[in-house]
């Protein structure tokens, strides 16, 4: 007589059943979620800003679409306009936080609810392979849900604590490092690529 019980066959067949579907879980716990906090630099932004270079509003001159930006948020905000008058003003705003407010207060495209999570992708990936330097800080956050809080962007781009954000902007951060991981791991030979 086997010291099997009639369920153990069961059992060991169920988790044999889950260990094939779940084949690609990660094997380690990941890391803890890393908080991107909005910090006001009234002084200009330290030298060494580490995780703040995540910010939209963090100073890395970007090329899109044709058009030079101050940072993301110049780009996001000038790119969301309807008018031409109100993207050049929005793109040569003195700051990040000049841009969202003169964008804020003008028309948008009527398309921009369909397409700014699509804009918004874009210019991120264009901050981080124009800026290697950048990019490597976010590569360097390995696995980490990124959770992007602050009080001046919506609810929809950022997390909020009562459950009400979307933490749009952290997701976007998150897949942007992961197609920088893989460029370094598909073409490790290319100087362009991070190293």
């Amino acid at each position: 007589m086997s010291d099997q019980l009639p369920g153990d066959q069961g059992v060991r067949s169920e988790q044999e059943r889950r260990a094939v579907q779940h084949a690609d879980d990660p094997s380690e716990p990941g890391r803890p979620a890393l908080i991107s906090r909005e910090t006001v630099y009234p002084q200009g932004w330290p030298e060494q800003p580490g995780l703040f270079m995540l910010r939209n509003d963090f100073p890395a001159q970007i090329v899109f679409a044709g058009e030079s930006y101050a940072s993301v948020l110049h780009g996001y905000w000038a790119l969301s306009t309807a008018d031409a008058f109100d993207r050049s003003r929005i793109r040569d705003a003195a700051s990040g936080r000049e841009a969202h407010d003169l964008g804020g207060r003008a028309t948008h495209r009527s398309d921009w609810p369909d397409v700014r999570l699509a804009v918004m992708a874009e210019l991120l990936r264009a901050k981080f392979t124009q800026h290697p330097e950048l990019a490597q800080v976010l590569v360097s956050t390995g696995d980490a849900r990124i959770s992007y809080t602050g009080l001046s962007d919506s609810p929809f781009w950022r997390d909020v604590p009562d459950g009400r954000g979307r933490n749009w902007m952290g997701r976007l951060l998150e897949l942007t490092r992961s197609e920088l991981a893989a460029q370094q791991l598909l073409r490790p030979e290319d100087p362009s690529v991070l190293k």
